[in-house]
């Protein structure tokens, strides 16, 4: 691994683990702490970057809208069960993971989340809540986003 990817990703991890933390209790983050995060992302990707801002901005603007796609598109077929923090956040964590790791760490969010989902739908399950019938409750996303941009990032850089 090098210097500037392990620099990368302590930037990302400053800002995506508090906000993962924040998001698993009150389902919501916080605005100016993922401007910030955002903020030292690209001024880290521009600045330190090897090759063209010009190119690396064309790139990153790519990603990002390849982003909010992927997550709007959740967003809408899911029945509006992400929120603009999430959306928002998923375009954060493609700053970090890039266009193509993009689509590979939303997919790995999701199956996460979904095992996530069930292990927790089980766990109510089994102690047989008065007048539950199935487990209806919701999830944090933006802890399972970080996830699978992690562990992408990751993959990626161990292959």
């Amino acid at each position: 691994m090098n210097k500037d990817f392990l620099i990368l990703s302590a930037i990302y991890l400053i800002f995506a683990v508090p906000l993962s933390l924040m998001d698993s209790k009150r389902f919501r983050i916080s605005l100016p702490l993922l401007v910030f995060g955002t903020v030292a992302i690209l001024l880290f990707r521009l600045g330190f970057s090897a090759g063209s801002n010009i190119a690396i901005a064309k790139n990153l603007l790519i990603a990002s809208l390849s982003s909010f796609l992927i997550y709007f598109s959740i967003y809408v077929l899911s029945g509006e069960e992400l929120n603009f923090s999430d959306i928002a956040f998923g375009i954060f964590s493609t700053l970090y993971t890039g266009f193509y790791l993009n689509i590979v760490s939303a997919v790995f969010a999701a199956l996460i989340g979904m095992l996530y989902y069930l292990l927790s739908a089980s766990l109510q399950k089994l102690k047989k809540a008065k007048n539950m019938h199935r487990p209806i409750f919701a999830i944090p996303f933006v802890p399972f986003i970080t996830a699978g941009s992690v562990l992408s990032t990751l993959l990626f850089q161990l292959f």
